[in-house]
């Protein structure tokens, strides 16, 4: 990264030469991604400019190649090899989210559990703590029965 000068909050979260129209040097920061050729800047892309949709950032790794929805444009980058693709996918995503994978995933569960809940009317939590407390599959039982019972009242 010859021309690119890092603001002061800014820091480099990957390097690699990859292939975007030609063989290209991309740096990707906690705020753009950076493409040179030849000591030249040929792209520098915004990562707030990186669509979101339905809650998901718009980047799609296929195999070697990475897919950017910008709100300017739509970007390819290939790798070469996977690895490093899924690695440059997963730092624009935390990054763009400012969150890491395990956080999402965290959240993911409890929204579905929770879903569950307001479906069935049972308090998933409470009976999985019975049955960790009470050290048998009977409390599940019974506390999801007793949930029952009692909205049923």
């Amino acid at each position: 990264m010859v021309n690119y000068s890092l603001e002061s909050d800014e820091v480099i979260l990957c390097e690699d030469v990859v292939e975007y129209k030609n063989n290209f040097n991309l740096t990707l920061t906690s705020k753009k991604i950076i493409i040179e050729k030849d000591k030249e800047i040929v792209d520098n892309i915004n990562l707030e400019d990186i669509k979101i949709y339905n809650d998901k950032v718009q980047v799609h790794q296929n195999g070697c190649e990475v897919e950017l929805q910008t709100v300017n444009k739509k970007i390819t980058i290939v790798f070469s090899n996977m690895i490093k693709a899924n690695k440059f996918t997963r730092l624009i995503i935390d990054t763009v989210t400012n969150t890491t994978m395990t956080k999402r995933g965290v959240k993911k569960i409890n929204g579905a559990i929770d879903t569950v809940d307001d479906v069935l009317g049972i308090d998933t939590r409470g009976a999985i703590k019975n049955v960790v407390e009470g050290g048998t599959s009977g409390g599940l039982v019974g506390s999801i029965l007793g949930k029952v019972t009692k909205n049923k009242k």
